[in-house]
């Protein structure tokens, strides 16, 4: 398995089919897709994409960055695949790292340092949490 920066366009996909099947184009792209700060990553297999992240500048209690679009296969979850991608993404920033995460996934996060702050809420007719991930070196100190 080879990880690597992709684009925007590579992501969409796999956040199309596994994160908002049949819903409007809008809902899985993002407005910061394209700027030049924002990271994206894949990890490919045989040339195919089976895992995508996005990281994008994004600032929410005092975290600096954004993680949206975290998708792996399904055949492959359980697998290592998305530790591989989240641990690649997050050693790439020394910032705070943020997200809001589906309420049935949260035990992921949480396995890879995240911690859940604020109150569950709904979006798109699903129970989401929002998480927070200091880089490891950061200390949180007082919550923001």
């Amino acid at each position: 398995m080879l990880i690597e920066r992709v684009t925007a366009k590579d992501c969409y996909g796999l956040r199309e089919s596994i994160l908002r099947p049949g819903q409007p184009k809008a809902n899985w792209t993002f407005d910061a897709d394209d700027n030049p700060q924002t990271i994206h990553l894949a990890i490919k297999q045989d040339g195919e994409i089976i895992a995508v992240v996005s990281l994008l500048p994004e600032e929410k209690n005092g975290c600096q960055w954004r993680l949206r679009g975290m998708a792996v296969k399904e055949e492959l979850r359980g697998h290592g695949v998305g530790q591989e991608l989240i641990a690649a993404l997050l050693a790439m920033v020394d910032e705070r790292v943020w997200c809001t995460a589906r309420k049935n996934v949260a035990d992921f996060y949480l396995k890879n340092g995240f911690e859940i702050f604020g109150e569950e809420f709904t979006m798109n007719d699903m129970s989401h949490v929002y998480m927070r991930r200091a880089n490891p070196q950061t200390n949180w100190g007082q919550s923001p």
